[in-house]
């Protein structure tokens, strides 16, 4: 047999893939999974139900407000709500129709019509008025809720007197002199004397041992003895007792507990006898002592 000739072809093998290939194909699926998870399709961004139902509950709030504020407009304007009585409760010093009349309110004034802050702000200006609450009552009435300051002491201030509660507020100028201890030795600028105002820094540092010398006494029975109070010295606070006649020499009031428990006995030691009681001495080595003014 004739030798058989055998002609060769070279075949190229395929191209093999490469990673970076297959890596982009997983990055693609991925991308279309989580496109498909989100809800979005081959022809563009489509909304969510989620983002349907919010734009829905936003709908729903902004027509329940206007429904509610024109039925508030409706309800302003009918009379079965204008106000028809009005009641304070919480006052003393201050009359019913002296509030009322800070107030503003009359009965011409729908009850939804009502400015609450401006009314406050009215009464305030009174300067016995520490707080107000002004409730609506429906369908015609309003309660108007005070709280008062309250005169504990007074400043002489040339011929009147200026009452002062205990935070140092000035409530009144007046020429009646009340039944609480007068204040001498501050050292407020009488420019700044006017109802309403508050008496400087430093009297109010001093109005604290003030406070504390007066609770101590009525603690130990004696506090309605007291109608005077000089503060000028606070290194020796001095107190008057006009129905004793007799003065109180307290010094700095450093254990003053103990000092008012000496006044009380010498008081009882002496009734009858007007003089001047020392207890300005250092307890732990001197005596406090009683001064009767007729020797």
């Amino acid at each position: 047999m004739d030798d058989e000739i055998i002609i060769g072809i070279n075949r190229k093998d395929p191209p093999k893939k490469s990673k970076k290939t297959k890596k982009k194909k997983k990055t693609v699926k991925a991308s279309a999974k989580k496109e498909a998870k989100m809800g979005k399709g081959s022809t563009g961004n489509k909304p969510s139900k989620k983002g349907n139902k919010k734009n829905a509950v936003i709908v729903k709030i902004v027509l329940a407000i206007i429904v509610f504020v024109a039925v508030i407009i409706g309800l302003s304007n009918v009379p079965l709500f204008n106000i028809k009585h009005i009641e304070v409760v919480g006052n003393n010093k201050l009359s019913e129709d002296k509030i009322i009349a800070l107030s503003g309110i009359n009965d011409s004034i729908n009850l939804f019509k009502l400015d609450e802050g401006t009314i406050k702000n009215a009464i305030k200006e009174n300067a016995y008025v520490e707080n107000v609450e002004v409730n609506r009552k429906f369908p015609n009435k309003v309660v108007i809720d005070i709280k008062e300051r309250e005169a504990k002491y007074m400043l002489q201030f040339a011929d009147s007197y200026v009452y002062i509660n205990n935070q140092g507020y000035m409530l009144e100028i007046s020429n009646e002199k009340i039944e609480v201890p007068i204040i001498v030795g501050f050292t407020t600028d009488l420019s700044n004397i006017k109802p309403g105002n508050r008496i400087k820094v430093d009297d109010l540092q001093k109005m604290n041992m003030v406070i504390k010398i007066f609770e101590t006494a009525k603690t130990s029975g004696i506090g309605h003895l007291i109608t005077k109070i000089d503060i000028s010295n606070s290194k020796n606070y001095t107190i008057g007792l006009e129905s004793e006649g007799k003065i109180v020499y307290l010094g700095d009031c450093s254990d003053l507990n103990t000092r008012i428990i000496y006044l009380k006995a010498i008081l009882d030691a002496n009734q009858g006898r007007s003089g001047t009681v020392f207890l300005n001495v250092d307890l732990n080595t001197e005596k406090v002592y009683f001064r009767p003014s007729d020797n």
